[in-house]
């Protein structure tokens, strides 16, 4: 019998120890988060949310958004689609402009290329410049598609 509460006791003991330990873990883990916020909100002029699409739909069917990405103020869309993805491009001098060859392995053909649009008010529409030219704002939605232009590259 005493061997029995002597085990009861060392369980109880080991299962508060336990949760003691959980809850500092806890603890630190949701301070560091606060830390966080509070550096985000300090950087808040200097960084902004822009909602971006890598559209694949062409090639294998899947359309995946990256909304919320954090960005540095004044950031392209070269730059901006880089840190969520691995894209390949080529800089042409005699446009001044990159053009983007490949995003996340998915290569440009003879007929399927990366194209860039951008939302407005109620519909996208093609960039404008390249994307290492064109300034995204706070909170701006695009989208690199992979597609069959509708007029000749």
């Amino acid at each position: 019998m005493e061997l029995s509460k002597r085990s009861l006791i060392i369980f109880v003991l080991g299962w508060l120890t336990s949760l003691a330990l959980l809850g500092c873990i806890a603890g630190y883990y949701h301070m560091e988060y606060q830390n966080l916020l509070a550096k985000i909100k300090d950087y808040e002029g200097c960084v902004m949310r822009v909602n971006i699409c890598i559209n694949y739909e062409e090639f294998n069917g899947t359309v995946v958004w990256y909304n919320g990405t954090l960005v540095l103020a004044g950031c392209d869309l070269l730059s901006a689609t880089k840190r969520i993805a691995i894209v390949n491009y080529t800089y042409w001098p005699s446009y001044k402009a990159s053009f983007v060859d490949a995003i996340n392995n998915v290569w440009k053909n003879g007929t399927h290329y990366w194209m860039w649009y951008r939302w407005t008010s109620n519909s996208w529409e093609y960039g404008p410049v390249g994307a290492d030219i064109y300034i995204l704002s706070p909170n701006e939605t695009v989208m690199w598609r992979y597609e069959k232009p509708h007029y000749s590259p």
